[in-house]
């Protein structure tokens, strides 16, 4: 089926280097939320929702079981959205700084407003922290959500497996993924069929 809506034309992905120009110039109470948009690919009420119970460092996983927008929390919009995140090495440090510092018991959300309540979406983030910096380090607007694109097109151009990647974002089947983020795919200069020769 023809996707509903069509949105890769809005995905501008972050390079590397705004990766981290980005984080060096975060607020350490929203820095792993930043992180893990860029790191993980998680839905940005997906992070929203997230509680330290959530964070397996051990196993090395995050427990994606609920989203949370306006103020109330769900399950996730698919079966699929159920996940175990894989921690990447580059976010570890972000999450066990976030943890040595913030946490306080592991019924606690991860990311608390000023008040010590949890936020009413993602969209108040954006509105604190995410476009001021933006705005400070002059690159280019993009929303929120595009920290997940950017980690989709990054693991996609650099090599990775698209059925790990499906994996990681949630994605019901590879097609989805490769539906939106096709282009990244790196196609190395190569004699296509060679193997037939030998």
């Amino acid at each position: 089926k023809t996707p509903k809506v069509s949105y890769t034309k809005d995905i501008k992905p972050f390079t590397k280097d705004e990766i981290f120009l980005i984080l060096e110039n975060t607020p350490d109470k929203i820095k792993a939320f930043f992180a893990i948009g860029f790191f993980a690919g998680l839905r940005t009420g997906e992070i929203t929702a997230l509680r330290y119970s959530d964070i397996d460092l051990d196993k090395k996983v995050i427990k994606v079981t609920k989203t949370r927008n306006k103020g109330i929390e769900t399950v996730p919009k698919t079966l699929s959205s159920f996940r175990d995140v894989e921690i990447l090495d580059v976010l570890l440090p972000y999450l066990k700084n976030h943890i040595e510092v913030f946490k306080k018991s592991d019924d606690d959300y991860m990311f608390l407003t000023k008040f010590g309540l949890p936020y009413y979406s993602a969209s108040k983030i954006s509105i604190t922290y995410w476009q001021k910096i933006l705005k400070k380090l002059n690159l280019e607007y993009r929303i929120l959500y595009n920290m997940r694109h950017t980690f989709a097109s990054m693991m996609i151009s650099s090599g990775e497996d698209i059925l790990w990647v499906a994996s990681m974002l949630g994605h019901k089947n590879a097609n989805i993924t490769l539906q939106a983020y096709a282009k990244y795919i790196k196609n190395e200069t190569k004699s296509r069929g060679s193997f037939l020769l030998n």
